[in-house]
């Protein structure tokens, strides 16, 4: 997968950077949560090659904006702190 594939299929990183940064949200899904319904599913860091279990995972919520505007996204994520990279974003909610 190229970065410019990769670019196409993230989200914003100050979206994501504030929803990970969430300590109310952050504390509402426990991290057992994510990784039990998606760890098996999880992929790797395309760039470096880190496996699901050292990459960071955090739930991610779209900014109040989206959720207005019908495009709102929830769900768990997975980043490569080392490639600064969205790995995975497990949709758990939309509209």
């Amino acid at each position: 997968m190229s970065e410019e594939e990769i670019d196409d299929e993230s989200f914003p990183w100050a979206d994501v950077d504030a929803a990970r940064k969430n300590s109310r949200l952050q504390r509402k899904h426990s991290l057992e949560e994510g990784t039990d319904a998606h760890f098996s599913s999880a992929k790797a860091c395309p760039k470096c090659g880190a496996p699901p279990d050292k990459l960071s995972w955090f739930y991610f919520e779209s900014p109040k904006w989206t959720w207005e505007k019908l495009c709102g996204r929830a769900g768990w994520m997975t980043v490569c702190d080392k490639c600064h990279l969205q790995v995975d974003f497990f949709v758990g909610i939309m509209n």
